[in-house]
């Protein structure tokens, strides 16, 4: 596993839970001023353990897709719904709450942990229990290097994969869903600096380019790399070259690197047997998820020259489309190809990102 050597000096001021008037949004404190975290809580304060079922979502960021939290709504059957995030607000909590009383399935509580502390957080016993005790789990967006520090290596990652393997429902949101999968472009060495498609095709190796492995387990994420905002940030071609690097690093073979890249306002649901749907929010522009596999390694794939990596499957899957994850099939998209030339993509259908529904 290679990846980049980084210190990791987190300096964050643990923020001091303040009492709100509204009886059932309430921000609870920690048993300390020190601790790692914040909890904001809506709901019973009193855990409730339900019989859940697996899904898993990937959200590609802005605006969140409604039909894909109605989705985990259901998974986690009346139980306690845990958003956990590195920044941010408890916005998230007044939203799932509300969403689930208005489909008929009421949960009993919505909490959001803001971590405050990512390295102490991850072995802190009172985080550890609420995600022992949560019926499901969504990371929000922000930044994926932040959550690479609190999970990597950490009883939090153990308690997480524990839970999933259980079968909660779980997902995430940009940096949220950009940690899904087995292999993470992390972020971490590019800092405050965001990874575009020209700097990674022209160099692959560039210092901006870093991954973790590994992280989290699910039923059907092995061998995937993930991105998120993609037609919208035009990252179709940090995209492929992570692909190729997932290859050129030997942490897959020419044939079995895979890829899962969400459009804003797009999800993909995954069901236990790795069948999945697409659900967009109404009113989005260019909603869409890319599914990628590679058939042969790259031919050009070093330090300061221009990537060349060919014959790279698509399918562009739309709202309402479907794919199975197990044996890599589609219904309702567009299935295309992409090749890179010295840095310079092209495609089966003249258009990077394929195209129209046909």
């Amino acid at each position: 596993m290679k990846k980049a050597e980084r210190k990791k000096s987190i300096k964050k001021q643990v923020i001091t839970c303040a009492v709100l008037a509204a009886s059932l949004l309430l921000p609870i404190s920690t048993s300390a001023a020190s601790a790692p975290y914040t909890l904001y809580q809506v709901g019973s304060t009193a855990d409730k353990a339900t019989s859940t079922s697996f899904g898993q979502v990937y959200m590609g960021g802005s605006i969140d897709v409604d039909e894909a939290f109605k989705w985990m709504i259901q998974k986690a059957n009346g139980g306690d719904f845990l958003v956990i995030r590195a920044t941010g607000t408890d916005a998230y909590n007044s939203y799932i709450y509300d969403l689930a009383k208005s489909i008929g399935k009421p949960l009993n509580s919505v909490s959001t942990i803001v971590v405050d502390d990512l390295i102490r957080a991850g072995s802190d016993s009172s985080l550890i229990d609420k995600i022992n005790k949560a019926e499901g789990i969504f990371f929000a967006g922000g930044n994926q290097a932040d959550y690479v520090d609190f999970l990597e290596g950490s009883p939090a990652l153990t308690a997480l994969n524990n839970r999933i393997n259980q079968g909660i429902p779980f997902g995430g949101t940009s940096a949220g869903t950009m940690i899904q999968g087995d292999h993470v472009y992390d972020s971490i060495s590019a800092g405050s600096t965001t990874l575009d498609s020209k700097t990674a095709l022209n160099n692959p190796y560039s210092s901006l380019i870093s991954f973790t492995d590994y992280l989290i387990q699910t039923p059907h994420n092995n061998n995937i790399q993930t991105d998120t905002h993609f037609e919208q940030r035009d990252r179709m071609g940090r995209f492929l070259t992570f692909l190729a690097r997932n290859i050129q690093d030997g942490e897959e073979t020419g044939t079995s690197a895979k890829g899962i890249a969400v459009n804003e306002q797009s999800a993909l649901l995954v069901e236990k047997d790795g069948s999945a749907k697409v659900v967009t929010q109404p009113g989005s522009t260019n909603a869409a998820v890319y599914l990628a596999k590679t058939n042969k390694a790259p031919a050009t794939c070093i330090s300061g020259q221009p990537l060349t990596f060919n014959n790279v499957s698509i399918y562009k899957l739309f709202n309402g489309s479907t794919f199975n994850l197990s044996t890599w099939t589609g219904s309702g998209g567009l299935a295309y190809t992409l090749n890179v030339n010295g840095g310079v993509i092209t495609s089966s259908t003249g258009k990077v990102y394929g195209g129209n529904q046909p």
